[in-house]
């Protein structure tokens, strides 16, 4: 048996293997033509990474604008960080987008924000005697962190520092956090961080040690001419197909979501106030 040479995102495919998830990943297909997908509410960390043309942007793509159509904005928030302003400045304007980052500083803001939801909900497990956001006798979002080029902010301490937290302390408040670098790098990978990248996708590395780094033992032998192979590591290291989603595809699919503008006439409606918004106000 070998893998498709090229397989392109359907919602419409993908809609009956996810639909008793709460937070569906379905990426691609393996060897054997199954759905290579899981719940992330339950595998709440991915570390993504490989070489240039790897394909790490159309799986960013495929991940998102999956979670866009499946999930209410009262159910999912995200914080994007696109330090390449390469690809998620797509998704500006998407009713689930709380923020959106294009430079470190950008990112101190929400990040402080999130850091306070995360001891808001902490305190709110403890008022109500239990130790996860689902055993809440009410409902509240998901937040997802994305961090594309992570390597971009090495420098800046107190950012790594609080993705960390978000990483490491995130499961149980119901904070998720997704990390994208093109080559890993050692010292950003720490053994603490890496501890709780619990989901981990490479595409071709440059050789085994980049691989290792990656947590994926094996990446550097990924066709190169193989446009969308992957390899990915839960249990087990497994490679397949991703899903291929180009800008333009991408851009179609996502303009009904597009978050309405406020208007002075009536009839036109506003955009739900994000977590962040609310949070501020109770801070005032």
């Amino acid at each position: 048996k070998s893998l498709p040479k090229m397989l392109h995102y359907r919602y419409e495919a993908i809609r009956p293997h996810i639909e008793k998830m709460e937070l569906p990943v379905c990426i691609g297909q393996d060897i054997y033509g199954n759905p290579v997908s899981w719940d992330f509410a339950d595998l709440e960390t991915l570390l993504i990474s490989g070489e240039i043309g790897a394909g790490k942007s159309s799986l960013m793509r495929v991940i998102l604008t999956t979670w866009v159509k499946y999930t209410s904005p009262d159910d999912l928030r995200l914080i994007l960080v696109d330090l390449k302003r390469a690809d998620l400045g797509l998704f500006h304007g998407i009713e689930h987008v709380d923020a959106l980052c294009f430079e470190a500083k950008d990112m101190r803001k929400p990040f402080a924000l999130l850091r306070a939801e995360m001891y808001r909900r902490g305190d709110l497990l403890l008022e109500h005697g239990v130790t996860h956001i689902r055993r809440l006798p009410f409902k509240l979002p998901r937040i997802v962190v994305v961090i594309d080029e992570m390597s971009i902010v090495k420098r800046e301490t107190d950012l790594v520092e609080m993705i960390q937290q978000f990483a490491s302390q995130g499961r149980a408040l119901g904070v998720h956090t997704i990390i994208a670098m093109q080559r890993p790098d050692a010292d950003l990978l720490n053994s603490a961080l890496k501890a709780n990248l619990r989901v981990r996708i490479s595409g071709r590395q440059a050789d085994a040690i980049n691989a290792k780094v990656a947590g994926v033992i094996g990446a550097e032998e990924i066709d190169a001419a193989a446009r969308g192979r992957m390899k990915i590591k839960i249990d087990e290291v497994k490679e397949f197909q991703a899903f291929f989603l180009d800008e333009g595809a991408c851009k179609e699919i996502l303009s009904p979501y597009k978050a309405l503008i406020h208007d002075p006439e009536p009839d036109i409606e506003v955009a739900p106030q994000s977590i962040f918004e609310l949070l501020e106000k109770e801070e005032q």
